[in-house]
């Protein structure tokens, strides 16, 4: 999207969190309106997990990169070049740029997002990474909170939403049976993973250079597709 010759790479760049705060109601409201019309319970549904999912991490983003609750206005970007320039050196600062936090959300959490949303009635997999790299997101948050004991960008959303909602579907699908706590735990592990690649080529790619910056940003997006084919059997279930 960003390279693409459209004239939209700055409105990009500057304004895709607020794009995410619109898709966010568009998404519930179809996917409740798809359970009132099939009479189903709003969480026994899987593309009703995978909407949730997606929208509260889209409005996630907007206290994280839009404006926090201390009236910061795109608070994440300094936070942290700072916070990467405090422990590995003042080269790295600036390396976490506007276009590069784009990519990042857009390839780590939208498209496996809209994958999950997509595959949830067939594949169970994709919405249990969503819960997985939610979860880690929010455990990062709140940790980070505790070691400052002061307010980052992100963390109201990341305790009030993140935590309690994702293990609230983890809890649903163990006790339902639809998941094994192997899968739990890949779910899990592929959000902790997609933390450290953002970081590792990140600084592979931005300070040290032994990355190019294209091959990192096809990782981003060849891990963010990866739960499309796991755990995914011949007939359409992930037991």
């Amino acid at each position: 999207m960003l390279w693409l010759p459209l004239g939209q790479r700055v409105f990009l760049v500057e304004h895709w969190m607020k794009i995410g705060a619109y898709l966010a109601p568009m998404i519930l409201f179809y996917a409740v309106r798809e359970n009132f019309l099939a009479s189903k319970p709003l969480l026994s549904d899987r593309r009703m997990m995978a909407s949730l999912l997606t929208s509260i991490y889209l409005v996630h983003q907007i206290e994280e990169h839009w404006v926090d609750l201390l009236g910061r206005v795109y608070p994440l970007h300094e936070l942290l070049n700072a916070m990467l320039r405090d422990r590995i050196g003042e080269s790295v600062y600036g390396v976490m740029t506007p276009e590069a936090i784009f990519f990042i959300n857009t390839s780590l959490v939208w498209l496996p997002g809209f994958i999950a949303i997509w595959r949830a009635p067939d594949h169970l997999f994709p919405t249990l990474a969503m819960s997985g790299i939610i979860l880690a997101n929010g455990l990062a948050h709140l940790g980070q909170g505790l070691v400052t004991w002061s307010y980052n960008p992100g963390l109201l959303t990341a305790a009030v939403l993140f935590i309690p909602i994702s293990l609230a579907i983890y809890g649903l699908l163990l006790k339902s049976c639809d998941v094994r706590p192997r899968q739990l735990v890949a779910s899990i592990a592929w959000g902790i993973g997609a933390h450290a690649l953002l970081f590792a080529g990140l600084l592979a790619s931005g300070v040290y250079g032994i990355v190019p910056l294209g091959a990192y940003y096809m990782a981003l997006v060849a891990w963010a597709i990866l739960p499309a084919f796991m755990f995914n059997q011949t007939g359409g279930t992930t037991r």
